[in-house]
């Protein structure tokens, strides 16, 4: 027997919208599924993946954010190539979601102050570290053994931020799977079904 296709699966529209709100909800919600996706770009030659948090997401702007270290390798390879891609799975609801977008980095402003003292400095030991990440160190250097402390650290705190401009959705199930392709054009997303 055959499970009927649900409006939520069919209709190009609704699909968009839907993956935009459990952006916006997996930005709030530590234990959603979305809330530690991929984060992919090509540096050095190579793809580089890595997972980070997901920190905000806005339908409104396309732009969806995570924290960073200024020195990061990725902030110099940003500015060589600014194209990044997200990618979020949801095993449970079999969803999968890639994002592409321009990133751009903002540190020292009022963005990256105002996250700073929102919370940031509480879980960010490593931004007061003297050592860049993926520099060569020894193993008594990777703790940070200074209090918690909102005054140090900052000015290697960063906010990588990307508007995004095209999303591949994937939903899996037995019936068969779904897939489309969403393109901003001008000024509203533009769908298209395409094969899985």
């Amino acid at each position: 027997m055959k499970h009927p296709v649900t409006p939520e699966i069919s209709n190009l529209d609704k699909v968009v919208v839907d993956q935009w709100a459990n952006l916006v909800l997996a930005a709030k919600d530590r234990h959603h599924p979305w809330h530690t996706p991929t984060l992919a770009n090509v540096g050095e030659g190579i793809a580089q993946v890595r997972t980070v948090v997901l920190r905000s997401a806005d339908s409104e702007s396309r732009v969806v954010s995570c924290h960073t270290d200024s020195r990061s390798p990725k902030i110099a390879q940003l500015e060589a190539d600014p194209n990044f891609s997200w990618h979020f799975y949801d095993r449970d609801a079999k969803v999968q979601l890639r994002a592409y977008g321009r990133a751009w980095v903002h540190q020292n402003n009022e963005l990256t102050h105002e996250r700073w003292l929102a919370g940031a400095w509480r879980s960010a030991q490593c931004y007061r570290t003297p050592i860049a990440p993926g520099a060569d160190c020894q193993v008594e250097d990777l703790d940070v053994d200074e209090p918690l402390d909102p005054a140090t650290g900052e000015e290697h705190f960063a906010v990588l931020a990307c508007e995004i401009n095209e999303i591949d959705w994937l939903f899996l199930r037995v019936e068969g799977h779904r897939r489309a392709r969403f393109s901003w054009l001008g000024n509203a997303w533009h769908g298209q079904w395409i094969a899985p």
